[in-house]
């Protein structure tokens, strides 16, 4: 007689963890003519100064405030041709307070990482993480307890 087991590989942790977020629900995300990729929950987003437009947090060195990580996309995913043809209204972003998030969920572009420093326009060099705390954006390593299953 043969024993089976059953495993389940439901990914169940939530990106917002803990605490109080605040979010912008009518943000404007700027158009993308060169879009291939939709936008996905849990991307993270810088804006644009003169405008007030957000942007996925690509490039540490801008100097239009597209440089300084700000908050989390937290709505449905956005497919690459509505990114190409216009600027997409209405949509959430989650902006701070006192929130933790899961690492394991955040998505950055680019391949930008929580250790990207910060560049421009400062001598305070900081990390993304660092700038994210600053607005009340915490970041904390989540485990998935079927790791430990069969050990």
């Amino acid at each position: 007689m043969a024993a089976v087991q059953v495993r389940q590989d439901n990914d169940v942790t939530p990106f917002i963890r803990y605490g109080m977020g605040t979010t912008k629900n009518d943000a404007v995300i700027l158009q993308d003519a060169g879009r291939t990729e939709p936008l996905l929950y849990g991307t993270l987003m810088a804006k644009i100064a003169a405008t007030g437009k957000w942007v996925p947090f690509t490039d540490e060195t801008a100097t239009d405030g597209s440089a300084i990580p700000q908050g989390f996309f937290v709505g449905s995913e956005v497919p690459a041709a509505a990114l190409v043809a216009g600027d997409v209204t209405d949509v959430p972003i989650l902006i701070g307070i006192d929130c933790i998030v899961s690492r394991s969920k955040i998505v950055m572009e680019n391949s930008k990482t929580l250790d990207t420093v910060i560049t421009v326009g400062t001598t305070d060099l900081r990390t993304v993480e660092d700038r994210l705390a600053d607005r009340g954006l915490f970041i904390e390593d989540s485990v998935d307890i079927s790791s430990f299953e069969n050990i």
